[in-house]
């Protein structure tokens, strides 16, 4: 019992001393049967020990928003069926029926794990020790003391207590409790590491930037909180109907005891009206759902734009660090001398490059890191301009082709005549040899993403971009999309989402960068990827992708409709049952213990048929043993009932 907080501890102990008493009161009416007093006395006493906490627990909620409000709505009934019994002096019923009911509420809030879940494993991460470094020496201390600019060191096996920057070491990072990726990520010096990751094998000494509330894990674990009190249309929508179900179970039972004149029927449509399966059949669904969106690495900010997502028709992408890595590579090099091979110049570039730590440098020298370089002299390296060297007596010039050319060097070609690419001009001994053509890279998963999203259904995409309108066409092609915008600033971006919704369509938009956020706000779903550390992004959006894997998205939309699915089935089965209990009372066939019994089982199949969403793991299909494309009606019952 250590892991129970004090008010299930309170309730238990109510419990066992309410049925030591009913037990008693039992056993007296067996033993004596002349003492009546004294058995119903103690069936009393048993009664009003049990109720106490369901009459408390009725007027705290009566306030609540949100997943607490549920509690109200449930048990009013439960205090009508139990003052209907102390009315009547039916103290053994009413005793009975609530030490089943309190049991089976302790039961069914032990068993809604969901989002609970996901937050006591958040908060465990955020209660941990840090090593904080003084000098030479280390201290320990709670990670909720430390500060930005705070020194720590962390070892092997420990949990990164802040978000923080590598000054020295290296090491394997478990960020999976963020990102939902399996891979672990290899930090080295200058890499950014965030709280609740683990570091697997290696020592590090890192400078805090964020601690507390103000992590990455602080801001997750406030957002997951939002989600939990937030509330979607659908359960708006159940609440509206439920303030004409009381009075209708009112009339109900009045007119049962009217025409039959038996209070027990009455009590027993009382407690089988209570209306678990309608109240937790949307909040159960929606809490294992975004318990499960978070592991997946997506977190969703709101219940109402988890079910919105699934309505959702056209898909909107920015380009740069979306479609594509948002970083330069090597695309194609140009070799403009006979004598020379690819791999000649490449390595004579990579040499010179190397040297320096712009973008544009690191890319040709990734290129070039498995080839032999030779060595660099007289190194110089003019900003923003190109570098300069020597090697093996020949004097090595790389840069901008305006650079070259006011340095005296003629060029092979007319650079004009290249718009996709970025060029970078090499010459050898005031000679153009070689030109290295560089370009952003498509993700490799952006084709999946996309084939994996037109087998949900969804065939309208567009790409907006601030690029040029080449760029954007050669990466458009690669990837599938037709409806291109390029060249376009934030508030073009805007304009062109608001034509698609004008039109009639369901927009969800996907983008990066601080430029997206006016474009985010403005989708009906937006998505903010990678936000790790974007505040901007991560609070316009209405949905973080903390990871930069773009399949997750088919991943949400796919839950949504899971999720909408589990609701109604939840709601289908919840009113079938309660017609059918409500018309087995009034016939006298159920008595009001096993009404409580039927009750929780109504119950219990709702939250266990919600907790099907916690094994949801995605769309898992391999998309090039596909012959035939799949139809609308297949997406949604043969694959969405596989995915979970």
């Amino acid at each position: 019992m250590n892991d129970l907080d004090s008010p299930t501890r309170q309730r238990l102990l109510l419990l066992f001393c309410a049925t030591a008493l009913m037990g008693a009161s039992f056993i007296t009416g067996w033993l004596r049967p002349d003492q009546e007093t004294v058995k119903g006395t103690l069936a009393l006493m048993a009664t009003l020990i049990v109720a106490t906490p369901i009459v408390r627990g009725v007027i705290t909620a009566i306030r609540a928003t949100g997943f607490g409000a549920t509690q109200f709505y449930m048990d009013q009934y439960v205090v009508l069926a139990l003052a209907a019994c102390l009315a009547t002096g039916k103290y053994m019923t009413g005793g009975i029926v609530a030490i089943i009911l309190l049991f089976g509420q302790m039961l069914e809030e032990r068993t809604t794990v969901g989002v609970e879940m996901a937050l006591s494993k958040l908060r465990q991460l955020t209660r941990i020790r840090a090593r904080r470094r003084s000098g030479e020496s280390e201290e320990e201390c709670e990670a909720s003391e430390l500060k930005p600019g705070d020194e720590i060191h962390i070892r092997p096996g420990e949990v990164v207590p802040a978000d923080a920057t590598v000054l020295t070491g290296h090491a394997l990072i478990d960020q999976s409790s963020i990102t939902g990726e399996s891979m672990p990520v290899e930090i080295t010096e200058g890499c950014e590491i965030f709280a609740g990751t683990s570091n697997l094998n290696g020592s590090l000494h890192a400078r805090v930037t964020g601690a507390g509330q103000d992590t990455v894990m602080g801001r997750v674990q406030s957002i997951i909180e939002q989600a939990k009190e937030s509330e979607a249309p659908i359960i708006s929508l159940a609440e509206d109907y439920a303030r004409y179900y009381t009075p209708l179970i009112l009339l109900i039972a009045a007119s049962v005891f009217f025409f039959t004149q038996d209070m027990e029927r009455a009590i027993a449509v009382l407690v089988v009206s209570i209306p678990c399966a309608f109240v937790l059949a949307s909040p159960s669904a929606m809490v294992s759902a975004i318990a499960s969106a978070s592991r997946l690495g997506l977190l969703v900010k709101s219940i109402r734009h988890l079910e919105t997502a699934r309505l959702v028709d056209t898909v909107v992408f920015d380009k740069t660090g979306t479609l594509t890595r948002g970083q330069l590579a090597l695309d194609k090099v140009l070799v403009h001398d006979e004598s020379l091979t690819e791999a000649d110049v490449l390595a004579l570039a990579a040499a010179l490059e190397g040297q320096s730590n712009h973008p544009v440098a690191r890319a040709i020298a990734e290129a070039g890191n498995d080839l032999d370089l030779p060595p660099i002299t007289d190194f110089t390296e003019h900003s923003g301009l190109g570098l300069e060297g020597k090697t093996a007596g020949n004097h090595l010039q790389i840069g901008r082709s305006s650079w070259l050319l006011k340095n005296g060097v003629p060029l092979s070609f007319d650079p004009t005549s290249f718009t996709r690419h970025s060029l970078v001009l090499l010459a050898r001994n005031g000679q153009h040899i070689a030109t290295f053509l560089l370009a952003d890279q498509v993700r490799e998963e952006t084709r999946d993403s996309l084939a994996r999203l037109r087998l949900l259904g969804i065939d309208h995409f567009h790409m907006l971009t601030g690029d040029r309108l080449e760029v954007a066409q050669h990466i458009a092609q690669e990837v599938g999309i037709t409806h291109i915008h390029a060249e376009c600033l934030p508030e073009d971006k805007v304009k062109h989402i608001r034509e698609l919704k004008a039109a009639g369509h369901r927009v969800l938009v996907i983008g990066d960068g601080l430029n997206d956020a006016p474009a985010l706000a403005e989708g009906d779903v937006g998505v903010a990827m990678g936000s790790l550390g974007n505040d901007v992004t991560v609070h316009t959006s209405d949905v973080a992708l903390m990871s930069q894997d773009l399949r997750r998205l088919p991943d949400l939309l796919l839950l949504s409709a899971r999720t909408v699915g589990i609701i109604n089935q939840n709601l289908l089965c919840g009113f079938a049952f309660i017609i059918l209990a409500i018309t087995l009372s009034s016939l006298g066939f159920i008595n009001p213990i096993a009404a409580a019994f039927m009750h929780e089982f109504s119950a219990f199949f709702v939250i266990f048929n919600s907790a099907r969403l916690l094994r949801f793991d995605g769309l898992e299909l391999d998309i090039t043993t596909l012959e035939t494309p799949l139809t609308s009606q297949t997406i949604s019952h043969e694959m969405v009932t596989a995915s979970i």
